[in-house]
Formats: C-alpha cells, structure tokens, sequence
C-alpha cells in the first residue's frame, strides 16, 4: 500500500532531487512501488516598481513530498540519492520514517473533501457580490466580485486602493461575504 512521506533534502536543490529520483525509479523499473512525488509551492504574486510580479515560493523549503510503498529496497532506493539527507519523522532509535496523514497531504494538495461532491466545485460566490478579504496583503478590504476563475477555483475582486479600482486574484477561501 502507498503511503505519503516527507523527506529532507538540502534547500535550493528540490527540483534537482526530484528529477534525480525520478530518474533512480524509472533505471530500477520499481514504478509500481512508487506514486506521485511532490515539491509542495505556491504562485506569489508581488508588485515591484509598480510591475506586477509572479514567482514561485517553496513552501516547506528542503523537504520534498512522496507517495511510495515503503519497504527495505525503496527507502534504500530514496535515502541513497545525492542531496537527500533522511526521511522526516524517523528518530535514531526507529529507522522506519512515520507516514503523513491523509488530512496533510490532502491540504497540500489543496483537495478539500467537504468542498467536493461527486467530483464537482461548489462555487460559493456570484458576480457582483460583496466580498471582505480574510488574508492576504489586501486583509480587512471590501470588494466586488468581477470574475469567477472555476478552473484555477480562484475569483478576481475589483477593490479600491488610492481611490482606484484594484483588481486582486483570489482564492475561494481567501474572502468570506461581506453582506452578512
């Protein structure tokens, strides 16, 4: 059975460990024994010189997620690839790794069981509702719901900032209603 496991690898090289394993799976011909292997990230947008700016920030910096049937060949396998330093959640007593909980990995994944049913997304918002930001550099601004993004489950708000209509790009989650 697959199970999720974290494991530390030295910071700034994520990507390149994860290419590596990529590579040690497919040479071994073990991909059976192994599912998806995540380096966890969000999309940060930021306003720089008054140019809007999108980059990519990791989210748990030196840790790289992985799906994987854990037996003695394949945390030897893992373990012994360049840059990973050891699995999260083994002491030096026990050399098992601990396993995440599903409810972790869901939130990584940004998969939330009660906003899903039968594979649909609930959309809780129309345009032109009054919305109030709950986090974010916008925290505590009152806006107006311009466009609904369902594919990236996200919503544009138009809020005013200086006097002037701002845009903001939003997930569903980031506003409650402002009307209530």
């Amino acid at each position: 059975m697959k199970r999720w496991y974290a494991i530390h690898t030295f910071s700034g090289q994520e990507n390149n460990i994860k290419k590596h394993i990529e590579q040690m799976i497919e040479r071994e011909g073990v991909q059976d024994k192994f599912g998806q292997i995540i380096v966890p990230t969000r999309e940060v947008v930021s306003n720089v010189r008054g140019k809007r700016r999108t980059s990519i920030q990791n989210l748990f910096p030196a840790y790289i997620i992985i799906e994987m049937e854990l037996d003695e060949l394949t945390q030897h396998l893992v373990s012994t690839i360049n840059g990973v330093t050891h699995f999260a959640g083994m002491t030096r007593t026990s050399r098992v790794p601990i396993p995440l909980q599903q409810s972790e990995v869901d939130r990584l994944l940004g998969v939330n069981p009660e906003d899903s049913i039968g594979g649909e997304i609930q959309i809780p918002y129309t345009i032109g509702d009054n919305v109030c930001i709950k986090e974010g550099p916008f925290k505590g601004f009152v806006g107006v719901v311009d466009e609904i993004m369902e594919d990236k489950t996200k919503i544009k708000v138009m809020v005013s900032v200086f006097g002037r209509s701002t845009p903001v790009e939003l997930g569903f989650n980031q506003v409650e209603s402002a009307d209530a």
